[in-house]
């Protein structure tokens, strides 16, 4: 089942967008494994997880959150995963 779902365009190579992404999530205490056309994410959080997987399309990265604390929004996690990448 599928917790959160977003696509989101990006400009910079898939490479580049990745390499923010994995910063973001190993600040936070998480891994994000694969490659520039799919893997997976782990976050830890308040004795629970944000977990997920990514595809890349093109200019286009789809996230699917298949796991999340039921008290953080879809929109939280998209903030702070995407915001200013």
């Amino acid at each position: 089942m599928v917790a959160c779902e977003f696509n989101i365009d990006f400009t910079q190579p898939a490479k580049e967008l990745l390499r923010k992404l994995e910063t973001k999530i190993s600040t936070q205490g998480g891994t994000l494994t694969g490659n520039e056309t799919s893997g997976s994410i782990h976050v830890p959080i308040m004795g629970s997880h944000i977990s997920g997987t990514y595809t890349i399309a093109g200019q286009s990265i789809n996230l699917q959150i298949d796991h999340k604390p039921f008290f953080i929004s879809c929109d939280q996690i998209q903030g702070v995963l995407m915001g200013n990448i």
